[in-house]
């Protein structure tokens, strides 16, 4: 998933961030990894009713119980330079249990078809939640990078490293929710910009060489290490534009790495690829105007929903959900400095005084 070994590309500037620390931000999530982590957890197979929806509203229980926000991007539809790739996900999930081309063609469509309506049952589910999603015209990825880019969201959730190619400045991922240690790994557009010279046109530039979900091959016989050089030796120069004026070299003024790197970049059809390029620079969605905005959440609507999807028993779900409505109540009344006793909770009596062990006075 992105570019072919990105993740130990960054590792100079990988932060272990308990996730106390996240606490007041707003983080824009890649609501199909959650999904796909979700389906991939064996021990759930087969013993919990729709993985998906239990994970999904457990981690987000909790995260807003932290004080932390959160805005879901869902996929909309998928380039045509992924389309390959895809494929070849949807192949190697059924390999073994098809062995004909014309057996395979079923489940990639029924696949695609089961995996919408896991999405659709998710946003119903963040619907009765109060927390806000939105649909993008392309990757979700690409949404979540616009909304950290645009400040609306503090950053990414994802475990796709694409992310920081669609111009997101920070990302989170290996988010858990571990009882002895809480936290993500931390990765900072600024941090990668400063230690390894790499900006976004320069991790669209990695893309090109190393290959990603639009160009899986990259360039073969350029590897990491390789790469990393290159970068180097090409610093405080616009990656892509070199690109550009490779196709005009006849490698006489080039020497070293860059001459390496050139003559096997070369023999790639349409190297560098534009349609690639595009695909991460040029933004798809707009959403600078819009107002991200957590409701209350609507305990009888998640009742019925889980009660129906999760077989949970009515008085379960308001036990799970009651936490989530007195937060949400108590923010609001300080917010507004009003309490509605149409709209917020009515206590009927204190069953018990808290006292501020902090605030005693010890003689």
């Amino acid at each position: 998933m992105g570019v072919i070994q990105l993740w130990s590309v960054l590792a100079p500037v990988k932060k272990h961030v308990p996730l106390s620390d996240l606490k007041g931000q707003t983080l824009a999530v890649d609501l199909s990894i959650w999904v796909c982590e979700s389906n991939a957890v064996r021990q759930m197979q087969g013993v919990v009713l729709k993985p998906h929806l239990r994970n999904l509203f457990f981690r987000v229980s909790n995260l807003t119980q932290m004080g932390i926000k959160l805005i879901f991007a869902i996929d909309g539809e998928a380039p045509d330079l992924k389309r390959d790739t895809m494929a070849k996900r949807q192949q190697a999930r059924h390999q073994g249990k098809h062995k004909t081309t014309s057996s395979l063609s079923k489940p990639k469509r029924k696949g695609r078809s089961q995996f919408n309506t896991i999405l659709k049952e998710c946003c119903e589910l963040l619907s009765h939640l109060g927390i806000p999603y939105i649909y993008s015209q392309g990757e979700a990825e690409a949404l979540c990078a616009l909304l950290n880019r645009q400040g609306i969201a503090d950053g990414c959730l994802t475990e796709d490293g694409d992310a920081f190619l669609y111009g997101a400045r920070t990302v989170y991922r290996n988010f858990t929710l571990n009882t002895k240690d809480p936290h993500v790994e931390s990765y900072c557009g600024e941090d990668i910009e400063k230690s390894l010279g790499l900006g976004q046109e320069g991790l669209v530039g990695l893309a090109l060489l190393l290959g990603c979900d639009y160009l899986p091959k990259g360039v073969p016989g350029v590897g990491k290490e390789q790469v990393l050089k290159l970068v180097k030796l090409l610093e405080g120069v616009n990656i892509l534009d070199r690109f550009e004026a490779w196709q005009t070299e006849d490698g006489s003024n080039l020497e070293g790495i860059e001459k390496a790197v050139w003559k096997k970049a070369m023999k790639v059809e349409n190297f560098p690829n534009h349609e690639v390029i595009n695909e991460f620079l040029v933004a798809k969605d707009t959403c600078a105007a819009k107002e991200f905005r957590q409701r209350r959440p609507w305990i009888e609507k998640l009742q019925d929903f889980l009660f129906q999807k999760l077989d949970w028993p009515r008085e379960y779900t308001e036990e799970k959900v009651l936490p989530l409505i007195t937060l949400w109540d108590m923010t609001d009344i300080l917010l507004t400095g009003q309490h509605k006793p149409a709209l917020h909770l009515v206590p009927h009596r204190i069953v018990k005084r808290r006292v501020d062990r902090e605030c005693r006075v010890w003689r």
